[in-house]
């Protein structure tokens, strides 16, 4: 962060707190997000620096046994699963609000799901 974005976000935090004496929860409820944010990046690059650590360890000392994934199977699974909620979505959605974009929050789901589930069928 520059220099001049520092004084220019101090700057409007000030007039807020000039404009708003008796509402200063204001600013905490505006720096919330930003700290959630802040907190959570600093807790997954650790945790994923932990994993690395762990990784490393394991392969040094001999005891490493890399897992296998079957992307086939995975993709029938998630597939299986956005299809049906997908469908169920977009039933309601038509049921309660007709024809609308609303339906895009069931339909793609559901054209996700089903291309999973070409992608299972083509792939023996």
């Amino acid at each position: 962060m520059t220099n001049e974005e520092y004084q220019t976000i101090i700057q409007l935090l000030t007039e807020i707190l000039q404009r708003e004496q008796s509402n200063t929860y204001r600013i905490i409820l505006y720096l919330v997000p930003n700290v959630g944010i802040v907190f959570g990046t600093t807790l997954l690059f650790f945790l994923f620096q932990w994993w690395h650590k762990q990784k490393m360890a394991l392969i040094q000392s001999g005891q490493y046994k890399p897992w296998s994934f079957d992307i086939r199977l995975y993709s029938f699974f998630v597939g299986l699963l956005l299809t049906f909620t997908g469908f169920a979505l977009s039933f309601v959605f038509i049921l309660v609000l007709g024809r609308s974009m609303a339906m895009l929050g069931g339909l793609i789901p559901f054209a996700i799901g089903l291309g999973l589930l070409t992608f299972y069928k083509k792939s023996k």
